[in-house]
């Protein structure tokens, strides 16, 4: 199954699904939260590991969006955790946070998302949830070809997959 947890920017989604995540077993992929500076990192979900994500002046091979500058290296060792994640697999959950217009882009996370999205397509016990933005839910499920993924909030978020 295939989760869309979706708000407007800057709502709380990553550390929503942060907060769910915390404590549970058979949870992979990565994570975009937020530290205390107000910087965008990756967290590996598997691991507990925290990368840079952010870019400063004195990066190269960085990745535009909008007012955002990104660490290619960053997305290149997230597309792994999140790939690795879905071919070694075949339940738990992959969060991948987040789908934009990065990955409409056929860049960003894209790659590892289309892996992910088709072997969740194919395996019942194997879930993904997967954090984008409302303005892009159409976009993002056409681009992808998901069939019938289920969008949920971050309140309905807590209620899901009571163990």
């Amino acid at each position: 199954m295939i989760y869309i947890l979706t708000d407007d920017i800057e709502t709380g989604k990553s550390q929503a699904l942060l907060s769910w995540a915390i404590g549970r077993e058979a949870v992979y992929g990565v994570l975009s939260p937020r530290n205390n500076l107000d910087q965008r990192y990756f967290l590996d979900m598997s691991t507990s590991v925290p990368f840079r994500m952010e870019a400063n002046g004195e990066d190269e091979d960085i990745i535009l969006v909008g007012r955002y500058k990104f660490l290619q290296s960053a997305f290149d060792k997230a597309n792994d955790i999140i790939k690795n994640s879905a071919e070694n697999t075949g339940s738990g959950f992959i969060l991948i946070d987040e789908i934009g217009k990065l990955e409409l882009r056929s860049e960003g996370l894209h790659v590892s998302a289309l892996i992910a999205f088709r072997k969740a397509m194919h395996h019942q016990e194997l879930h993904v949830i997967v954090i984008v933005r409302t303005s892009l839910i159409n976009e993002v499920i056409e681009k992808y070809k998901i069939i019938n993924p289920k969008l949920i909030t971050r309140d309905q978020l807590s209620s899901l997959f009571i163990e």
